[in-house]
């Protein structure tokens, strides 16, 4: 591991900072790059990720130089960060972050930093700086945690977006969909247009209220954004401005679709605000050509082991959108390789994934919060008898090669940062591995 990405690792004993003073200040010391960006800021529960890779794709294919800033990472910090459709090169990083060192370190001597920034905060103010020292017009901010108190909430967006509400991080949001909403409804700023996915009442109602306390524009894109018909050519969107015809997605499961409408609403809006408009043939490329690795991603081993099924699903609502697909696929039945962190309900997990699955193998996600798979395992046993452990997610996946035989294939899911490792471990080459912020 380069020794510049070795210090950024060594900010994870800092915590996850919920607060805005130390992004801020860093966002100071580099003369405040977000300035010179038109940026759609993008919170939700799920799918966040997915909608905003897709108007990433779709801007890059419409001309406008745009950036791409998402977290957690699977594999490589690089992926946090990508520029004009592509992730920052390592070499780039290295000398980001080594810079980034230098100006902490300055600032704290001088006293305009008062406190150690975190993981997160360091990434997020090395890649809106870097956004602007290439020149971009506009930059798609994924919130990390949240949204009031997120880092990414330093940067005063042209348009949020909200995709969707579950319950989730409930020790950190609060416990109730309400207390929830109104962290995510933290990014709507005075003025701003705010594109909604969301579809419970309370959730809705409370997104609302926010909009109406800070004059900005709340529009629903199940209604601003049709679902005119399917065939076998694709789908079809229309909108007050354009019709989109012929729609193929790069990523699967149908929840994309309604993931295709917040995406396409909150588009036109920054396209308004850059003086362009939208091509229909542009949008039809970026959607059909975007990358989100992680979500039901199929992964076909060329060493002669069954195919392997990589989801990110780590809540009830992931994992209901998981089982559903597998219903589409009609495959025989998995073997599921699990894991999941704190503070996660166990059982709504993997309950919907039990028709699907033949056998289970249970290991830890290599984070802190990483829940120990005997503990797992125990919940996992009460409902299938099938369950092996191994604590180790390399040793996991062999037996769950093993178990799947080639005639099968092995599904990954229960948590993001089990994801990244077993595609890590599939890599040729050593990966710094997965950082649960």
């Amino acid at each position: 591991m380069h020794e510049t990405v070795e210090w950024l690792y060594a900010l994870q004993h800092f915590g996850i900072k919920l607060g805005l003073d130390n992004i801020r200040a860093l966002l100071r010391e580099l003369d405040h790059p977000e300035s010179a960006l038109k940026c759609v800021h993008v919170a939700g529960t799920n799918g966040k990720g997915s909608v905003a890779a897709m108007i990433d794709a779709m801007l890059e294919a419409s001309g406008v130089r745009s950036g791409l800033f998402t977290s957690p990472h699977l594999v490589r910090p690089n992926e946090r960060i990508r520029i004009a459709g592509e992730d920052i090169s390592s070499d780039e990083l290295h000398r980001r972050l080594d810079g980034m060192r230098t100006m902490i370190a300055g600032a704290k001597e001088a006293g305009r930093l008062e406190s150690q920034p975190s993981f997160f905060e360091v990434v997020t103010a090395a890649a809106l700086h870097a956004f602007k020292e290439h020149g971009l017009e506009a930059a798609v901010l994924e919130v990390g945690l949240g949204g009031r108190l997120d880092a990414t909430n330093a940067v005063a967006a042209d348009v949020g977006v909200i995709v969707s509400i579950a319950l989730d991080h409930t020790k950190t949001l609060g416990p109730t969909i309400e207390k929830i909403s109104a962290e995510k409804a933290g990014i709507i700023k005075h003025g701003m247009p705010v594109v909604s996915g969301v579809v419970q009442q309370r959730a809705i109602e409370v997104i609302r209220r926010t909009c109406e306390e800070r004059d900005a524009q709340w529009i629903d894109a199940r209604l601003a954004v049709r679902l005119v018909g399917e065939d076998d050519a694709g789908f079809t969107l229309a909108t007050a401005r354009r019709r989109y015809t012929n729609l193929r997605l790069a990523l699967a499961g149908r929840h994309q679709i309604d993931n295709t409408r917040v995406a396409i609403a909150a588009f036109e809006l920054l396209m308004e605000r850059l003086n362009r408009e939208p091509d229909p043939e542009a949008v039809r490329e970026g959607l059909a050509t975007m990358r989100w690795p992680g979500r039901l991603q199929w992964v076909a081993p060329d060493d002669g082991f069954a195919p392997m099924l990589f989801d990110s699903a780590h809540n009830p609502a992931g994992v209901d959108a998981l089982a559903r697909h597998l219903v589409d696929e009609r495959r025989g039945k998995a073997v599921l390789l699990f894991g999941a962190t704190s503070g996660k309900p166990v059982g709504q997990l993997f309950e919907p994934l039990l028709p699907f699955v033949r056998a289970v193998v249970v290991t830890r996600p290599p984070v802190p919060r990483g829940l120990d798979a005997e503990e797992v395992a125990a919940a996992v046993r009460s409902k299938i008898d099938a369950v092996s452990v191994a604590a180790e997610p390399s040793a996991a996946l062999e037996v769950a090669r093993g178990l799947a035989g080639a005639d099968g294939y092995v599904l990954v899911t229960g948590s993001l940062y089990l994801v990244g490792h077993v595609l890590g471990l599939l890599s040729p080459e050593e990966v710094p591995g997965p950082v649960a912020m």
